[in-house]
């Protein structure tokens, strides 16, 4: 193990940020020198001690102060977790793209997407095609979700189950607002005056 200076960070506050790695190689560990680009073929696992996250990839390519790429994903933090097909994270933009997500924290269990977008800077994630969640019980076509503010828009036909009730939502028209209070779902199609907010960064994500 050897430590480096890699951009990348992703705890509650989904804050990009300078700090120190140790990388564990599965297998041969490959530096371009031309490029600068590390390549871990047999994939790894990427720790950041100081801040608790653990990055563990069957591929990993990352270049310093550039972006990081991997595949098979499970990216943990203190509360939560990123498991995905693939992750192109652009450090100087501070936003991830993943493939086949399924994340979880305290709020949101094995919510699952086509595709997602994470905004470190902004702490939020945007999730399209295929949204499903375990809890809240919900499926959807896109989601966008306010990780600080414990907070939710669902943009486009939805269904949402709670107990015996359940809403519905048809046509690109339709919007569920989701606020997470106490341990419990507050679901709302009538819309606060943040949900205008949360609604442009769906456009984030084509």
């Amino acid at each position: 193990m050897r430590g480096l200076v890699l951009w990348f960070a992703l705890g509650l506050a989904l804050a990009a940020r300078f700090a120190a790695f140790s990388v564990e190689p599965f297998g041969p560990e490959r530096l371009d020198l031309e490029t600068g680009i590390t390549t871990l073929p047999q994939g790894g696992v990427l720790t950041d001690n100081e801040n608790g996250l653990r990055l563990k990839g069957s591929y990993i390519e990352y270049k310093e102060g550039s972006f990081v790429r991997a595949r098979k994903v499970e990216l943990l933090s203190q509360k939560e977790t990123f498991l995905a097909e693939s992750l192109e994270h652009d450090i100087p933009k501070q936003e991830a793209h993943f493939a086949g997500l399924t994340f979880s924290n305290p709020d949101f269990q094995n919510l699952r997407a086509e595709r997602a977008l994470a905004l470190f800077a902004e702490d939020v994630v945007i999730l399209k095609g295929s949204v499903r969640a375990e809890s809240p019980r919900l499926q959807a076509e896109t989601l966008v979700a306010d990780l600080k503010a414990r907070e939710a828009l669902v943009l486009g036909s939805f269904l949402y189950q709670e107990g015996k009730a359940t809403l519905r939502g048809q046509g690109a028209s339709a919007r569920l607002y989701l606020r997470f209070v106490g341990g419990k779902v507050q679901a709302s199609t009538k819309l606060p005056p943040q949900a205008g907010r949360l609604e442009a960064y769906a456009k984030r994500l084509p």
